[in-house]
């Protein structure tokens, strides 16, 4: 059954912590607000499925998906579904925002395949604290408030520490694939589904860990490769085209010197 509570906030603007609004099972209408909300908020997806847009951005929230809203930060949610059912939590209070910059809390994050049963303990308690105490309600909450952002922030943690981990293994099959079928036409789709990934998220993985694209650094390794055929074969430098997955001796040609700063034909006779 949907419940909800705005606590009358009046000296507990001193608070390190308070609640500012806090609703459950809430059957979620469509948000759009075009200069976000002044106050950071935490989500529960309970069932049903939504979706959230966020810089153009769209995030599907399944169930068991907790996510983050900054303050501040223009955004959109509907249902998916017929019915799509939240716990929500906005708060503030005089500590919330040196926390959230000491968290690094600063953009939209949604988190899947979370146990809440925790978290939404921890919330449901501070419904009934903040509805059945009128007078120290908002001071009790405080503290149960914070307790749920340290659940929350250990939640965070473990999905960073999984998401970098599954990006570490995701790479090192790409590499391993590119190491052993270079010589093939390798196509940027084919290395994303090894990874798991989108074609755009693998760039962007590549970037951040190589400073290059997918296919320069599949350039690169065939470049490596063509120059040991170079130095330490008789094959000619069509041959070695073909077999270093470059096909067309003009375009090898090309390549090669964009790395190297000569010809294949130029290295060999340095370095041979």
């Amino acid at each position: 059954m949907y419940k909800q509570i705005y606590p009358v906030i009046g000296d507990e603007k001193n608070l390190p912590f308070y609640v500012v609004g806090l609703g459950l099972e809430s059957w979620q209408f469509p948000i759009k607000r075009a200069d976000g909300y002044e106050y950071p908020q935490i989500f529960l997806s309970r069932s049903g499925e939504g979706e959230v847009i966020i810089n153009g951005e769209t995030t599907k929230i399944p169930p068991d998906t907790v996510f983050y809203i900054p303050p501040f930060c223009p955004h959109e949610y509907h249902a998916l579904s017929d019915a799509w059912y939240l716990d929500w939590i906005a708060f503030s209070g005089s500590q919330v925002i040196p926390l959230l910059e000491q968290w690094k809390l600063n953009k939209f994050t949604a988190i899947q395949g979370v146990d809440m049963d925790r978290l939404r303990r921890i919330i449901t308690r501070i419904y009934y604290t903040l509805k059945s105490d009128k007078l120290y309600g908002n001071h009790y909450a405080s503290a149960q408030l914070y307790d749920f952002l340290i659940e929350y922030r250990k939640i965070a943690d473990n999905r960073l520490s999984s998401f970098y981990t599954a990006q570490s293994v995701a790479l090192a099959d790409v590499l391993q694939y590119i190491e052993e079928h270079y010589p093939e036409q390798i196509k940027l789709n084919e290395l994303a589904k090894i990874a798991g990934v989108s074609e755009q998220h693998l760039c962007r993985l590549f970037k951040k860990n190589f400073q290059l694209r997918p296919m320069e650094y599949l350039a690169q390794v065939r470049v490596q490769h063509a120059k040991d055929l170079l130095v330490y074969s008789n094959k000619t430098i069509g041959e070695i085209s073909d077999e270093t997955g470059f096909q067309d001796g003009s375009y090898f040609s090309v390549v090669f010197k964009r790395y190297e700063n000569m010809t294949p034909g130029e290295y060999r006779r340095i370095k041979v």
